[in-house]
């Protein structure tokens, strides 16, 4: 694993020299010359350890960079230099939260121990993180992804049917990620230790959907060579989901039906009659009401199939979640594609979130793996997305004026971008590249708090 240090110290010479010799030891190094370029390079993410001089001129000391990074991004550490050494400097550095402190001149050697013993334990942290992470996901839990307001009221939901045995029945629109809240509502019940047994409906003819389902007996039918168990009866103990059942006909709603109310059912061409313990899960991107009212769809399994209600919201209508989804398919994709893309650009992210998503979550997946595909360098670009997507980044354009100052340019960026997100501070924060408490600093600095 290649890690990325930041050195921040207002003397070049010692800059310049600490970069060669921990670039000559295989680590990738970032400069910066004073606390607010270091605070600026952090917020990007993808800084693994920092080196601070702890006094620098320019309003932004080294123990403000310590204390950002504690604050903001806790679990790098930071190691603070100083030509100012004494005994209520180190101690406050590391109350501060700081790894190690180290008066100048240094010790290379020293450092370079210091340096290497800090990553091996951020590297632990990292490989134990994503084990926890792996460990949640095959209990499918962590997989809904999403922190709006929408998504947990569909996670309240899941925690509160999941051990019960009614029927649940999950709807929205085509890519929403219906299957992903089936999945959480079996990984939180008891029957977790069974098969979750899923059937895609829409995928099988009616002929073969019936055999899927309920299974078959040798010579039942041309080609039934062999007793073929169908889908209820290996879910025994267990779950079956249903997905797209707005989309099976008649005579299989019929036969359904049947195994709803009595939990029993013979294979087809067999006469042995053969009960089941499964919990049922459904999911349409139907109406099912005006499909019973058209005729198409029966009343009674419409009421058998709709003991609990989880409406799954489109994504254009929870966009606070895009953040989290974009990370999650980018680890993802950088993965299968044997990549180390740290994350999106301004241009891109501000794209990203314009874009109305009629896909939903399947459209955003597809779109972080091509542009994944396409990016050359170390963060996906507004160039790198689909046409239909980065189509979005042109429909608004911010104009700042010549012979400003850095401080009041960066004023007319944050306001303008949180007049445009109406001002939702989270989503601003996100397409800035910046924390949240960051975000809420700034503001305070510029008045613009209200």
């Amino acid at each position: 694993m290649k890690f990325t240090i930041l050195i921040v110290d207002d003397e070049k010479n010692i800059r310049e020299g600490l970069a060669a010799d921990f670039e000559m030891d295989g680590y990738a190094v970032r400069l910066a010359e004073n606390g607010r370029d270091a605070l600026g390079q952090i917020s990007r993410g993808d800084i693994d350890l920092v080196i601070t001089d702890l006094r620098m001129p320019g309003g932004v000391s080294g123990e403000d960079v310590l204390r950002h990074v504690t604050a903001e991004t806790p679990g790098i550490p930071v190691i603070v230099l100083t030509g100012h050494g004494s005994i209520d400097a180190a101690v406050q550095a590391m109350h501060d939260g700081a790894y190690d402190f180290l008066t100048k001149p240094l010790n290379l050697e020293q450092l370079e121990m210091i340096v290497k013993r800090a990553l091996e334990g951020r590297e632990l942290s990292l490989k134990h993180q994503q084990l926890l992470s792996e460990v949640s996901s095959e209990r499918g839990v962590d997989s809904v992804v999403g922190k709006s307001a929408a998504m947990q009221r569909v996670m309240m939901l899941v925690r509160k049917v999941a051990d019960a045995r009614i029927s649940v029945l999950i709807t929205g629109e085509s890519g929403v990620g219906k299957n992903v809240v089936a999945n959480a509502i079996h990984s939180l019940s008891a029957r977790h230790d069974n098969a979750l047994i899923t059937v895609h409906c829409a995928a099988l003819s009616e002929s073969l959907l019936e055999s899927e389902l309920f299974g078959h007996e040798k010579g039942a039918f041309t080609g039934a060579e062999s007793l073929h168990k169908g889908k209820f009866e290996l879910a025994h103990g267990g779950t079956i989901f249903l997905d797209e059942i707005g989309e099976i006909s008649q005579s299989v709603q019929v036969k359904l039906l049947r195994v709803l109310q009595e939990r029993k059912f013979e294979r087809v061409g067999g006469e042995q009659t053969i009960e089941v313990d499964v919990r049922i899960i459904a999911a349409t991107n139907r109406n099912l009401e005006e499909e019973v009212k058209a005729g198409r769809f029966r009343e009674d399994l419409f009421f058998r199939l709709n003991g609990i209600r989880i409406e799954v919201p489109p994504l254009r209508e929870r966009k606070d979640d895009i953040p989290l989804l974009m990370n999650s398919f980018l680890t993802k994709f950088n993965k299968d594609n044997n990549k180390s893309i740290k994350g999106f650009d301004s241009r891109a992210r501000t794209a990203i979130y314009k874009y109305d998503w009629p896909g939903n979550i399947r459209e955003l997946e597809h779109c972080v793996e091509s542009s994944v595909v396409m990016a050359s360098g170390d963060e996906i670009t507004v160039d790198d997305l689909p046409p239909t997507v980065s189509r979005a980044s042109s429909s608004s354009v911010m104009s700042i004026p010549l012979g400003i100052t850095l401080s009041e340019a960066e004023r007319i960026v944050i306001e303008q971008n949180l007049a445009a997100n109406k001002g939702n501070k989270s989503k601003t924060a996100d397409i800035l590249g910046i924390g949240r408490k960051t975000l809420h600093r700034k503001l305070s600095e510029y008045g613009l708090d209200d």
